[in-house]
């Protein structure tokens, strides 16, 4: 992380440089392992994805469905086999 530079200091093509993905309520960035850090790294992740194009876009929705799909055939089993043994 750059903690050292000014907003001044880019040179003028370059972008300028952004803080890291905060919690607007504490205008921090929150443990990792606690409920509202993954709900900033599921943000984050998001916002990465729509800034994708081209291939990488379709290669990075085809994973979020296939992970998703994933998710629904596990429960689907899982609810099949609790009713299987009831």
């Amino acid at each position: 992380m750059r903690t050292e530079e000014r907003w001044d200091d880019e040179e003028p093509g370059e972008p300028p440089w952004h803080a890291p993905n905060v919690d607007g309520a504490w205008l921090r960035t929150a443990n990792p392992n606690t409920a509202d850090g993954e709900l900033q790294n599921i943000a984050a992740f998001s916002s990465g994805i729509t800034r994708l194009t081209g291939a990488r876009r379709t290669y990075a929705k085809t994973v979020v469905w296939l992970v998703l799909i994933g998710i629904c055939v596990t429960l689907a089993f899982g609810v099949v086999g609790v009713v299987r043994n009831w």
